[in-house]
């Protein structure tokens, strides 16, 4: 049972999910942003079915303004919670990759693929300092990101990322209140990074990957844009200068 499909599962579930145990309600919560829609319906939802040999649909949570689906069935949830090793209740603060995926190399892409598809961020950034005119006023330069208030899985994704000679940096930031956690970045930054993650590691969600294959094919991707924008971008309805301005 312990696959790579079992992996990515851990991934998203560490990025986007709640195990829920209260004595009234036994559920599996998966979901996400309303414009991953796309990514939950053609991938996450099927991903699960087959998996678990579910029937799950799609919906979206209005009173938190996300899309996704929940899991009753028992055998599920204490699967999740027995052998994937995931807490009920709350986990930002305590969450942890399973000690299975750790153990296993080649199981190591699959899960960081969830996990950043999920709950990471590719984006492009302009240079101030660079000589080069497009470089200081065009967003090209690569930056794969995740952010965290687990010390434990910060740790555990440094260490997998050296594993897989990847070149990163983890920032520390202090809380500004005294109820806020401190919080944990990791930044992947650079072309030979993205390159190696999109052949390593890889993406299937859409609404990330319509980023990347803007950059592609214009060599820089605005910030700032919706996953409609960037459809259009794609589709040749909307140029692409007219929300980073033009390189004179």
């Amino acid at each position: 049972m312990l696959s790579n499909e079992i992996a990515e599962i851990c991934g998203i579930h560490v990025g986007d999910g709640y195990l829920r145990n209260d004595g009234r309600r036994r559920e599996w919560d998966i979901s996400g942003n309303i414009e991953e829609k796309s990514y939950y319906n053609k991938h996450v939802i099927p991903l699960f079915n087959k998996i678990f040999d579910l029937d799950i649909k799609g919906r979206f949570f209005k009173g938190r303004n996300t899309y996704g689906f929940v899991i009753r069935k028992k055998e599920v949830i204490e699967f999740a919670h027995e052998k994937l090793q995931f807490p009920y209740g709350k986990k930002s603060t305590i969450i942890k990759i399973p000690d299975f995926i750790i153990k296993k190399k080649f199981l190591i892409p699959s899960f960081l693929r969830g996990y950043f598809d999920t709950d990471g961020h590719i984006g492009f950034t302009k240079k101030i300092n660079n000589s080069s005119h497009f470089k200081k006023n065009k967003d090209y330069y690569p930056r794969i990101s995740c952010a965290t208030v687990s010390q434990e899985l910060s740790k555990e994704i440094s260490n997998i990322l050296k594993c897989l000679n990847f070149n990163f940096t983890l920032y520390k930031y202090n809380p500004k209140k005294k109820t806020e956690n401190l919080s944990y970045n990791i930044q992947i930054s650079g072309v030979p990074n993205l390159k190696k993650w999109l052949k390593t590691v890889g993406v299937k969600n859409p609404t990330k990957n319509s980023r990347i294959l803007i950059w592609e094919k214009f060599g820089f991707c605005p910030t700032n844009t919706t996953y409609s924008q960037r459809l259009n971008i794609l589709k040749g309805t909307l140029n692409p200068n007219s929300l980073n301005g033009p390189v004179t």
